[in-house]
Order: structure tokens, then sequence, then C-alpha cells
């Protein structure tokens, strides 16, 4: 099930990493300051000018000869050493693994196999790049074969680059094979009635709003105990719509067969049992405020089909899916009228690119929950080939960032540290990162019972109680000024640890979808990039201090 999918603002991102980098800079600088006015007294300035001027020496005086010659190096020393000998497992896991999913008796019988193929790959290149990045420059640092290296006329920054350059042509290599092997694998096991299900299909999604049983506007709708806010509900047979807001909507690309199809996964809540062997049912309503048009489609309501496989219930249901398909001529009678009329579907309803969808529940004392991805306009499907090579280029940048930062946590500490580091970062940015950015995105909306850290000191030290607002006056003034700069501080500096949850595209994939370029990939492209740079940077500080000849 797919949740609520944010859309990517570019701009917005690169402002963020500019202060992002700005403010870890100047705390570095800072830092670099203290310590040499500490061990150098008055001519330590001096010194961390001359290093940091020497720094952009190297870094704009890089030779792209040299990086390749090193990066060539560090493959020829990574295939020497057996690193990526872990692709006998992965021959070994997909040789057994059709006999535990053969079996599976699930809806859809292709998600396993998508699932399987999909956590292998990420899950045995992971390690690959930890035991590269991590190991490689401590061990030639301690074989004393990097001494030959920084004795010629070789930058540091070119040694750093080479490195992570050498590593991420290796990874690359391993998930190219091992995504054209899982291509192969899951196209020949999954079964031949669930090969249908093999597609990437392309949905446009809308704006959901509600209005109330009474019919006033409304952001959400009723509640029916559900803990998962997710969905809101309507109650039926009342007044009480789920409205979706179609914008910007490219007629050329969603048409289908002279028309427009629809698909939906509403979700049911029954406030009492009734007929359990019949459906609850709803009906949709095409919108043209401007033009005062109201067309009811289906023009008799339909059974809500919830959370079960299109292509499952098309074989096991006598075709009865959760797709609407909407023709371009419609015929309706308007309420109050006794004429039918005609409209068309794109010249009328969908003027200016806009269409207004608005769903009822019919029954009465039965509600029906709606979120804003649980209906959509379908454009016409892709090959399932392009959201898979979209997942597997997500695992690949993944790996690539986890190459980025391990050859960077290599340069100042030794293998076993630098890969307990780097494996803590990306189990971080895994699991911790979105609470991090739950919580403070819940405190930016005043949400957090207690207030900051001050304000939460002084209520633990005075005994007041969380509800109790804090008394006016220049202290509270104060303490809500800290918290308010304490927070936008954390709000950058989340940003240090990468979010590692963009690269996961198996949600996508798995349940028959394409990959989103806008809201998926462009995040996790964006995030791999930003970490090259102050990496590199990061890298070529340490190396230059690192005492080389320590083992």
């Amino acid at each position: 099930m797919l949740t609520d999918i944010q859309q990517f603002d570019p701009l917005f991102a690169l402002l963020k990493w500019v202060a992002v980098v700005v403010v870890c800079a100047g705390i570095a600088a800072a830092v670099a300051v203290v310590i040499s006015l500490s061990e150098g007294g008055m001519t330590g300035p001096a010194k961390i000018w001359s290093a940091i001027r020497r720094a952009i020496g190297d870094l704009f005086g890089m030779s792209l000869r040299r990086v390749g010659a090193i990066a060539g190096l560090t493959m020829k020393e990574s295939i020497r050493r057996q690193d990526v000998l872990v692709g006998v497992v992965f021959v070994l896991l997909f040789m057994f693994a059709g006999w535990f999913l053969s079996g599976s008796d699930v809806d859809t019988p292709a998600k396993p196999y998508i699932s399987f193929v999909l956590m292998a790959i990420r899950w045995l290149t992971i390690p690959v790049a930890l035991l590269l990045a991590c190991w490689g420059l401590p061990a030639d640092i301690k074989a004393r074969s990097l001494h030959t290296v920084v004795t010629k006329p070789v930058r540091r920054t070119e040694v750093v680059l080479g490195r992570m350059l050498g590593y991420s042509a290796i990874i690359t290599m391993g998930v190219a094979l091992m995504g054209a092997v899982g291509y192969v694998w899951i196209v020949r096991h999954v079964p031949p009635d669930a090969q249908s299900q093999l597609t990437s299909r392309v949905p446009v999604y809308g704006t959901l709003s509600f209005i109330t049983r009474t019919g006033e506007p409304a952001q959400h709708g009723s509640n029916v105990g559900d803990m998962w806010t997710f969905r809101s509900f309507i109650e039926g047979n009342t007044r009480a719509r789920a409205v979706y807001h179609f914008e910007d909507l490219d007629v050329g690309h969603i048409r289908s067969d002279d028309g427009v199809q629809l698909e939906y996964r509403f979700e049911l809540f029954r406030s009492f049992k009734g007929n359990i062997e019949q459906e609850v049912q709803a009906q949709l309503a095409l919108v043209n405020e401007d033009a005062g048009l109201r067309v009811p489609y289906p023009p008799v309501p339909f059974e809500v089909r919830e959370f079960a496989d299109i292509q499952t219930r098309s074989s096991r249901e006598g075709g009865r899916t959760p797709i609407v398909n909407i023709p371009r001529k419609l015929t309706y009678t308007p309420e109050g009228e006794r004429e039918s009329r005609s409209v068309d579907l794109f010249d009328d309803l969908m003027k200016d690119g806009k269409l207004t969808i608005e769903v009822r529940c019919v029954d009465a004392a039965q509600y029906l929950g709606a979120a804003r991805t649980d209906l959509f306009i379908r454009s016409p499907d892709r090959p399932f080939s392009s959201g898979y090579v979209k997942a597997i280029a997500g695992t690949w940048m993944m790996a690539l960032l986890v190459v980025v930062l391990g050859t960077t946590a290599s340069t100042f500490v030794k293998g076993p540290v630098a890969t307990l580091l780097t494996f803590s970062l990306v189990l971080t940015g895994l699991s911790l990162r979105p609470f991090m950015s739950k919580l403070l995105g819940e405190y930016n909306q005043g949400k957090v019972i207690g207030g900051g850290v001050l304000e939460s000191a002084y209520r633990i030290v005075t005994q007041m109680n969380v509800q109790s607002p804090l008394p006016e006056g220049a202290a509270t003034s104060v303490i809500k000024w800290v918290d308010s700069r304490v927070f936008e501080g954390l709000l950058l500096l989340q940003n240090v640890i990468p979010d590692f949850t963009h690269f996961d595209m198996t949600p996508f994939v798995a349940n028959g979808f394409d990959v989103p370029w806008s809201n998926s990939m462009m995040p996790a492209i964006a995030t791999t990039v930003a970490f090259v740079l102050p990496c590199l940077i990061l890298g070529y500080f340490c190396l230059q201090w690192r005492e080389l000849e320590a083992k």
C-alpha cells in the first residue's frame, strides 16, 4: 500500500543544502581556530588560512588523468582481494528462493518475487560497499602501499576522489549484473496467471478535500476511531463527500481509448454487519463548477471492491475491478429535469485541464474511507522494466552514497571503526531520520506538549504542568526565542544524516506502479549528489592531517 507522495522542490532542496554546508563549515572553522589557538598560539589562525588556501588549490587543480589512474588501481586491488565474492551468495539465494516463494498463497502472486529480488540486491550490495570503502584505504596505509602514491605529485583530493570512483565502478558492475539476473529470474518464476501483474501503472494524483454530512467544506472527514489517520471517512446516505481536485491535466497524456480511466482503492467501515455478502456501494460525480455541470458516473452506484489486486479481481470475480472507464461522450439527466443532456468529457468537464470528482457513500450508516492516493487517473501503463530499472537505480545510488561515506570515514579512522560508523549512519538514515523529521515537524506545528529544551527544563525545575502556559515576562520570551533558534538549527543539522528512505522504491514496483521521477527519483539523486562534495572536502582535510606512518 502506498502512502501519500510528497512533491520534491529542487530549488528549496538546493537552498537547504547551501545553508547546511555553510553552517557546518562555520562550525568546523570555529572549532579549528580554537584548537589552533590552544596549540599554536596567535600563529594558529594563519596556519588554518594557509591550509584552506592549499585545499582550494588542490580541489580546483585536480587532474582527471591521475584520478582515473587511482580509480583503476583501486578496482584492480579490490578484485585481487576478492571483495566481490558476495556474488556467490547472491547466486545461491536465487537458486533456492523459488522453492519458498512458489507456494505463497497471496492475492498478488508477483509481489513476493519482486520484493525478494529488490531486497536481496539491496542487502547484498550494502555489505560489499561497506567492506570496499571502509577497509581499502586503512589497509593501504597499514601495508604502506599508499606511501608510494603520496610521494608522487598526487594531491590528496585526487586520492580520495579516485578511491570513491574506483569503488563506485565495482559497485556499478555488481548492481548491473545482479539487476539483470534478477529481472530474468522474476519473469521466469512469476506464475503464468500472474504475469499481467508485471506492469508499471502511471497514476495522476489530485488534491483531496471533504464535505461534511451537513454540506460544509472541510479538510478532513469523520474519525471512526482508527489510530492510523491516513484516511478520513465520509458517512453514507448523507451530504458527505470526498472531493478530488485535478489540476493541469494533459488530455493527450491521460487519454485512454478516447476516454479516461480511473482507479480507486477505498476503505470501508461498517457500523453494523448488515448483509455480509453484499458490498457497500458508492458513486462518483464528475463536476465542472464553472460550467455548472454535475455528471454522475457510473449512472448507478457501484460496489466498492477494497484491498485486492486488480488482476486478481478480474480473474476471480468475473471482471469486477476497481477501475472506472469514463467514455468521452456522457449522457445524464440533471437533477430536477426530465430531459437528458450530453456532454463531452474533454471539452466540457475537463476544460482548461481541470477536473473535480466527488465520491459519496450510498449505504446509510456505513462509512467510506478516502486518502489522496485512493483515487487517481491512470495514464497508459509502462512496461515492468521501466519501474524495475528505476528501483535498481535507487539501490545503486544508495550503495554509491555508502561508498562516499565509507571512504570519507576511512580517511580518519581505521577499518573496523569506519565500518561501524558508516553502518550506523545507514541504520540511522533508515529508521531514526524519519522519526526525527516527524518530531521536528510536530514541534514546528506546535503539537509537541511541553515546548523545547529550555521550556521543558523550566517546567521540570518549577514542577509546572505541561498543559499550563508559561507566565508572561522577559524570561519566557528569552526561553521561547532560544528554543526557536535551537529548533531551526536542528532542522538544518538533521540533514547531516542522509535520508536513506528515498532509495527504497520497492513499494512502487511490487505494487505494480511506475517509480515517479519527481517524487522519488529526484530526491534519491539529490541526496546522493549532495554528500559528494562535502565528503570529498572532509576526506581531503582528514587525510592531509592524518599521520600516514601510524598503522
